[in-house]
């Protein structure tokens, strides 16, 4: 009688069972030379006898009707079969003679309806530890959920204490993917052009290597970075901290949402391409290079126009001179920042009475999670609605937190985009020195300028062209640069 040799583990992970096969393998080799048994082939498979269709089985029992063996030796009768599928086939192929037999090192068997009564209860045996292992780890995960505990590998950027299974920022990742999200909300970079960025940086997987680009893309769509995760469908608290706001998560899925419809515009050649329109006809200023020189000229879609071709050395010396036309003077800008200052300090006990109202709301938000949870476990919504309520409930609850958060840790108030104008407002006549057209560049997106030129004057020693803005005329009677008129000094760090 020929036998074949079968070995199973249920999991193809390389760390996990690693001995599982090469033990039962030596244990069945043993055994077939103690008992001269006649070994034709070995067949050794790693996946989970669950559920039906293993491939390297379903191989074995054709090979077996095929006549190349006529019984099968295996470790344990779990290793042939945890459900009743593949069970049954066994028992039937039994009965009707296309399997002669089966030998096992651990159990007793003997192709009698004795024998084959006590493999059935073995498979049953299988069927319901697997069965009951099964159900152990749902309701291992249940309660890790309920606790707000992440229960798979935390994405990068994130490591698991082995000690306490707690989830902590990874102390290396983590900082270069706050980054990574801080970058991408620019709106400055490509998928693309992000994943070059990132590489150089040194961000790695777990395993060293170089992410994809799925993977980036992955990472920027994770709402596991806001302090929140979402599991089967549900979202859920997170104990974990947050690595980055919930503020800085939207405007990254705002453009991601953009994403492909011809947002980006390369600027890595000519920065301060679209930077301005044309005085004549309004059309956006484009670029061409010729003879070793950038040289910026109307792009003319509306039809013909006579305005001139303005090279790139002046082109980037009028947007300096539009940065100091619109620079407060540094004493202005001291009284306008104390002002605010003032302001602030009283807007913070307004604020601190909202705080109250939102706190009050969380606690609010806490009662209807748990009221939402009693009617669907009363039957009276669908899974799909309170799912969806759910969602809601922890996204509002998250945001809310996170203004709490940031008022308590930092006191911010609702004066803080006027202080932040007002500063880049005075600093920017020392911020028109820079030589990196990127920074003129970031500048004028930053405040929201629409430059228009409105003429070319061929006279000036400086060779800028005169750029009209929305300020122009209130700028009129101020110093064009610095304070006090005189020209601005080396720049200076903000502050």
């Amino acid at each position: 009688m020929k036998y074949f040799i079968y070995a199973r583990k249920s999991t193809d992970d390389e760390e996990r069972q690693i001995l599982s096969i090469d033990a039962q393998l030596d244990e069945l080799r043993m055994l077939a030379v103690r008992e001269k048994l006649e070994v034709v082939r070995e067949y050794v498979e790693a996946q989970t006898a669950k559920k039906p269709g293993r491939p390297i089985f379903n191989e074995m029992l054709k090979a077996i009707k095929r006549g190349e063996a006529q019984a099968i030796l295996a470790w344990h009768p779990d290793r042939l079969a945890r459900n009743s599928v593949d069970g049954g086939r066994l028992i039937y192929d039994l009965d009707t003679g296309a399997l002669a037999t089966l030998k096992f090192p651990t159990h007793w068997f003997e192709n009698t309806p004795q024998g084959k009564f006590m493999l059935n209860i073995a498979f049953g045996q299988s069927k319901y530890y697997v069965d009951n292992l099964s159900e152990n780890i749902k309701r291992g995960i249940r309660k890790k959920l309920r606790e707000g505990i992440f229960p798979n590998k935390p994405p990068i950027g994130y490591l698991n204490d082995p000690k306490t299974r707690a989830v902590y920022i990874d102390p290396e990742r983590g900082p270069l993917v706050r980054r990574m999200f801080e970058e991408y909300a620019t709106g400055r970079y490509t998928a693309a052009a992000l994943l070059d960025l990132v590489t150089a940086w040194g961000l790695r997987s777990f395993n060293g290597l170089t992410l994809p680009l799925s993977k980036v893309l992955w990472t920027l769509d994770h709402i596991f970075y806001t302090g929140v995760f979402r599991f089967n469908g549900e979202v859920y608290e997170g104990k974990h901290p947050p690595l980055i706001s919930r503020e800085l998560f939207e405007r990254v899925q705002a453009i991601r949402r953009k994403a492909g419809r011809g947002r980006y515009a390369k600027h890595s050649r000519f920065p301060l391409r679209a930077t301005a329109h044309c005085g004549q006809c309004g059309c956006q200023y484009t670029v061409e290079f010729k003879k070793e020189h950038e040289y910026y000229r109307c792009g003319k879609r509306r039809g013909p126009c006579d305005s001139k071709t303005i090279r790139g050395e002046a082109f980037a010396q009028s947007i300096r001179t539009a940065m100091c036309m619109g620079s407060l003077p540094d004493a202005w800008a001291e009284r306008m920042l104390a002002e605010a200052e003032k302001e602030k300090i009283a807007d913070r006990a307004k604020q601190a009475a909202l705080v109250e109202q939102q706190k009050a709301r969380l606690v609010e938000i806490g009662d209807l999670q748990e009221r939402l949870l009693d009617v669907f476990l009363s039957g009276d919504i669908e899974r799909e609605e309170f799912t969806a309520r759910k969602e809601r409930y922890v996204q509002e609850k998250v945001a809310l937190a996170d203004e709490v958060a940031k008022f308590e840790a930092q006191g911010l108030s609702r004066l803080e985009p006027v202080i932040e104008f007002l500063t880049a407002s005075r600093q920017a006549k020392y911020d028109a020195q820079t030589e990196n057209p990127e920074d003129l560049r970031n500048f004028c997106k930053k405040v929201g300028w629409n430059l228009v030129f409105a003429s070319w004057n061929m006279s000036e020693a400086s060779g800028a062209a005169q750029a009209a803005t929305s300020f122009a005329k209130a700028s009129e009677n101020k110093p064009p640069c610095g304070s006090e008129g005189f020209p601005p000094p080396i720049p200076v760090p903000r502050g």
